[in-house]
C-alpha cells in the first residue's frame, strides 16, 4: 500500500540532513496511518524540534493530549491523535521550557471550542505553568484567537500574535486561500512576561500551508 499522494514519509531524515549542525527532539503521536488511512508498512509520525548543536538540551519529552490511541485511524468525526513536546534549554543562570504543540483537529474543521480543545489548553497551561523559568509555548493550535481555548493562556503569557498585530498564520499554499473557506489563523506563540521579545513575525514564505512564526528574544 502506498502512502497518500505527496506524502513525505522521511521528512525527519531529509530535514535532519538538511540541518547536520542541529540536533533533532522527534516527538511520536500515531503510528501505522497517514492522513488519508492505514497503511501496510511501518509509519510513524509526529513533530520535531531541530536546536543548535552548540546549545545543550536539558530535557525532553512529550505528553498526549487526546484520548484516541496512536495506532487506531480515528473514525469520522473524531479528533486525531496529538500531543505537545517539550524541551529545555539553558541561558545564562535559566533554564528556558519551549513547548511545542499541534492542536487537536479532524475534517472537517471549524476550529472552534470543543470540550477537547479546551482540556488541550488545560493540559498546556498546567503544564507552562509549573515550570521553575521562561517559557515559550507555540505552534498550530488548530482554533481561532477569540476561543477561550487562546484567551485562557492570556492571564499568565503574551500572545505575541495578538501583540504584533500578525493577520494571518497561513500561506499562499493553502487550498483555501482567497476562498470563503479561509481560514486565517491557526498558529500561536506565547512567551513568559519575563523574556524580553526583540521581534516577531510571520515572514510570507510559502514552504507550508501555514506560514513561520520567527522570535527573537532574550
Amino acid at each position: 500500500m502506498k502512502p497518500a499522494e505527496k506524502t513525505r514519509i522521511n521528512i525527519l531524515d531529509e530535514i535532519t540532513n538538511a540541518l547536520p549542525d542541529f540536533n533533532s527532539v522527534f516527538h511520536p503521536v500515531s503510528n501505522g496511518f497517514d492522513v488519508e488511512g492505514p497503511v501496510d508498512f511501518e509509519l510513524e509520525t509526529g513533530q520535531a524540534e531541530f536546536v543548535k548543536k552548540q546549545i545543550p538540551i536539558v530535557s525532553s519529552g512529550e505528553i498526549p493530549i487526546s484520548s484516541g490511541k496512536k495506532d487506531i485511524y480515528p473514525a469520522e468525526n473524531k479528533f486525531y491523535p496529538s500531543n505537545f513536546g517539550y524541551l529545555r534549554i539553558p541561558y545564562k543562570n535559566n533554564v528556558i521550557a519551549v513547548i511545542n504543540v499541534h492542536g487537536l483537529t479532524f475534517r472537517p474543521d471549524d476550529k472552534l471550542d470543543t470540550p477537547e480543545r479546551l482540556e488541550q489548553s488545560r493540559l498546556i497551561k498546567e503544564f507552562a505553568t509549573k515550570e521553575n523559568g521562561p517559557v515559550i509555548i507555540c505552534g498550530d493550535f488548530n482554533v481561532f484567537p477569540q476561543t477561550q481555548s487562546i484567551i485562557m493562556f492570556e492571564d499568565k503569557f503574551v500572545n505575541l500574535i495578538k501583540k504584533y498585530g500578525v493577520s494571518t498564520t497561513r500561506s499562499k499554499i493553502s487550498p483555501w486561500h482567497g476562498t470563503p473557506r479561509e481560514l486565517k489563523f491557526s498558529d500561536y506563540t506565547f512567551v513568559s512576561p519575563e523574556i524580553e521579545v526583540l521581534g516577531f513575525s510571520a515572514p510570507d514564505i510559502e514552504i507550508s500551508d501555514h506560514l513561520p512564526l520567527v522570535i527573537e528574544f532574550r
